[in-house]
């Protein structure tokens, strides 16, 4: 038989067997319709009957007579039992995987933000404020002239004054260093002073990409370098426990960028996507997986399967990769990601799946728990407790996925919010702060296995910021204007001869005939003020109050250049 005979034959066949199938569907309906009909008193109903779905069966027309509830198995509470793999990661225990000497908040915090790290970015900023100063003019006012290198010192302090700033947000930067009565904090012009704050937020750089490279891999080197690195000792530092969640935490941002999503249904409807692993226990954030478009698109392990799908496998196999021997593992996700493949390939490595969809009817997906039903209690309206029963399976998920809503917490709580056109300072920051949550969780685990209780989050991020600031104090040149402590020294004043100007002590051009000018001028006091000689000058550099007005006996001034101390005048050798 030629082959497109073959193709017609088959194309016949299917035909008529979706015609036989629609027939007979018809058939019951209209039976069921005319049953009906006869019932109603209304003769306009029209029943109305979706398009059924023929079932394909490998079994021949035969055993067309079995009924649909033969290919159906009905599951009651005790009618399923899933598979049991015995939970495992090896040798390792759970939880912190530090030593024993670590107590400090700022301890726990460099375990994620380390030395290292810091000094990166302190050579990066520093050659980053070079190459842009170099390339300006700048003028004789510009901030930029008092620049100088950032040590590491003075970082620790930075970053101890941005996390500050997260705890009691501010809507206008500049107004931390206001010298208003009714919104002055002391704390931040205490640590530096604005115009230092600036120099080192406005030049703080993490990678300086290739010039001439206009590629999306270089480009966002500028983050991703920094991400991968707090990543690394996130999964280095801590094991998760049996039951792990994902993740999706979000980072606002607005400008220009290929990889920015948009969802409008959300209250943050443009962002840059960060997916996480989060231990279900404590909240801990194990690994992150920031979106870069078809660059994370790419990288993703198993092309042949949806990106939903794509992204939690990514995921778990990164924690494979750090614990080969891990099995039994328990992965919740919401909605987005529930589909039959990721629980069969989940299965296949030896990960259970519980998953949730919550669109329209209610479904859940659970390659664990069983079709039984559990006893809860549940708190109305006025305090009077009511006994519902509800599936294993929902409230294994609800306690699961609780230390989403903690993590969420955490995040925005305490967070550094600053609009900004780079898209890479949102995510440093934003991976700074996940360090903080991060230490704070190992931090409370510590503390309740010696049997002590754990500081709140925000005492805690305040002592962390005590610790990061230390006793840094920004050096202040002390203003060499201050004519007051200098004019009172005591010390010998040189008087030098220039333009005629008002004397600084006996004239006072609001009276008429009172205005006096004199060439002679101190040049020692930092204002260069005109004064005579003789009377004006004693004035001034013996009183705190020295202006009067009378007339001036006008010396002679035969010499350019006088020596004048607070006890008399002299002429110089």
């Amino acid at each position: 038989m030629k082959k497109n005979e073959f193709s017609e034959s088959e194309e016949e066949f299917e035909l008529r067997f979706y015609s036989d199938d629609l027939a007979e569907i018809n058939s019951i309906n209209e039976s069921r319709y005319s049953d009906t009909e006869s019932d109603s008193d209304s003769s306009d109903i029209i029943n109305r009957s979706r398009k059924a779905r023929p079932i394909e069966s490998d079994t021949d027309d035969t055993g067309s007579s079995t009924t649909e509830e033969d290919d159906w198995i009905s599951i009651t509470e005790d009618g399923y039992r899933p598979t049991r793999i015995n939970y495992s990661i090896g040798p390792k225990s759970t939880g912190p995987q530090i030593s024993s000497n670590i107590f400090e908040p700022i301890q726990f915090f460099k375990l994620f933000f380390t030395k290292p790290l810091v000094d990166e970015i302190i050579k990066e900023t520093n050659n980053y404020a070079k190459s842009v100063l170099n390339s300006k003019n700048l003028t004789k006012d510009s901030i930029w002239q008092t620049w100088h290198d950032v040590n590491e010192d003075e970082f620790w302090a930075f970053i101890g004054v941005i996390l500050n700033m997260g705890t009691m947000p501010i809507s206008n930067m500049q107004e931390y260093w206001s010298t208003k009565h009714n919104s002055r904090i002391p704390f931040f012009s205490d640590i530096f002073t604005r115009a230092r704050f600036n120099q080192i937020f406005w030049m703080l750089h993490l990678k300086t990409p290739d010039s001439g490279s206009k590629n999306l891999k270089t480009h966002i080197q500028q983050a991703s370098i920094f991400l991968d690195y707090i990543d690394s000792k996130f999964s280095e530092h801590f094991i998760p426990g049996k039951n792990i969640s994902l993740h999706e935490s979000i980072v606002t941002f607005k400008g220009k960028i290929s990889f920015i999503t948009y969802n409008p249904i959300k209250p943050t409807k443009w962002s840059i996507r960060i997916y996480a692993m989060v231990d279900s226990e404590t909240g801990y954030i194990y690994t992150i997986l920031p979106y870069y478009g078809s660059i994370t698109s790419g990288n993703l392990i198993r092309p042949d399967l949806p990106v939903s799908t794509r992204i939690p496998l990514h995921l778990y196999q990164k924690l494979l990769d750090k614990i080969p021997e891990a099995q039994g593992y328990h992965m919740f996700t919401d909605r987005y990601y529930t589909s039959i493949p990721l629980a069969e390939e989940l299965m296949k490595v030896k990960c259970y799946l519980t998953a949730w969809k919550d669109k329209r009817i209610m479904s859940l997906l659970s390659t664990w728990n069983d079709a039984g039903m559990i006893d809860s209690k549940r708190i109305l309206q006025g305090g009077k407790e009511v006994n519902i029963r509800k599936p294993n399976v929902v409230v294994s998920y609800t306690n699961s996925m609780s230390s989403i809503n903690q993590t969420n917490q955490y995040t925005s709580t305490y967070c550094f919010l600053r609009k900004s056109l780079k898209w890479w300072r949102k995510m440093f920051f934003w991976g700074m702060e996940v360090c903080v949550i991060n230490s704070y969780i190992i931090y409370k685990i510590v503390k309740k296995k010696q049997n002590e209780k754990p500081l709140t989050h925000l005492k805690y991020v305040k002592l962390l910021i005590d610790q990061l600031i230390n006793n840094f104090r920004q050096e202040r040149s002390r203003a060499s204007t201050s004519s007051s402590e200098i004019r009172l020294n005591g010390k010998l004043h040189e008087m030098r001869r220039g333009k005629k100007r008002d004397c600084i002590v006996c004239s006072n051009r609001q009276k008429k005939g009172e205005r006096h000018e004199t060439s002679e001028y101190c040049n020692t006091c930092p204002d260069k003020p005109r004064m005579h000689l003789g009377d004006c000058f004693s004035r001034y550099h013996k009183m705190k109050k020295y202006k009067y007005c009378k007339a001036v006996l006008k010396l002679p001034q035969k010499r350019s250049r006088t020596i004048v101390n607070n006890l008399g005048v002299g002429s110089s050798p």
